[in-house]
C-alpha cells in the first residue's frame, strides 16, 4: 500500500520516432516565415540593394551645383531654349550651367582637386578653375567668370601646362596680384 502524504508522478513521456522519408512542411514554418518577412514567405529582404554608381566628391559637388544652378536659372533657360548653344554659351548663366555639364562628361573620375588659380600674364590676371588628378598633374582649366574669353575652357593634357596656353611668359599664382 502506498503512502497518502506522497503524490503519483506523472508517467514518463519519450519522444515518438521519427518515421523515415520526407515530411510535409509545416503550416506553422510557413506561418512564421508569412509573418515575419511579409514577403510570402521568401527572403528577399536579405538581398543588399545594387550600390550605386561610384561617384567622386569632386565630381558630387559638381553635379550638385550643376542641378543647383539648373533650377535658379530655370526661367532664362526656357526663354532662350531655341538660342544657338554657341550664343548661349556666352551669357553668364548659360556658361554658369554650360562649364559644369563639360567638366562632368571630361573628368570622369580622374579628378582629385579642384584649384582657384590665376594666370598672371603681361600684367593682367585671368581667374581660373584649375582640376588635377590624383598625382597633381593639369587636368582641365576653366575660367568660370569669363564666358566671352576664347580660353576659357581647356582640356589640359600630360605636356600642356595650363601657362603654355598663355605663352611663355605666363605663370601661376593663387592671388590675383600675382
Amino acid at each position: 500500500m502506498r503512502p497518502m502524504w506522497k503524490t503519483p508522478t506523472p508517467p514518463q513521456t519519450r519522444p515518438m520516432p521519427v518515421p523515415e522519408g520526407p515530411r510535409a512542411p509545416s503550416a506553422l514554418a510557413d506561418y512564421n516565415q508569412n509573418r515575419f518577412t511579409g514577403y510570402g514567405g521568401s527572403d528577399i529582404h536579405l538581398v543588399p540593394p545594387k550600390a550605386p554608381p561610384r561617384v567622386g566628391p569632386l565630381i558630387a559637388r559638381l553635379q550638385g551645383e550643376l542641378a543647383r544652378l539648373t533650377e535658379t536659372h530655370r526661367d532664362f533657360l526656357a526663354r532662350h531654349e531655341k538660342t544657338d548653344r554657341r550664343v548661349l554659351n556666352r551669357t553668364p548663366e548659360g556658361w554658369a550651367v554650360a562649364w559644369r555639364r563639360w567638366a562632368i562628361s571630361d573628368l570622369g573620375d580622374r579628378a582629385a582637386l579642384a584649384r582657384d588659380i590665376f594666370v598672371i600674364y603681361r600684367g593682367d590676371s585671368f581667374g581660373h578653375r584649375l582640376f588635377l588628378d590624383k598625382q597633381g598633374q593639369q587636368l582641365l582649366a576653366v575660367q568660370p567668370g569669363a564666358p566671352t574669353s576664347p580660353l576659357r575652357y581647356a582640356r589640359l593634357s600630360a605636356t600642356t601646362d595650363l601657362c603654355d596656353l598663355y605663352g611663355p611668359f605666363a605663370r601661376l599664382s593663387d592671388n590675383p596680384m600675382g
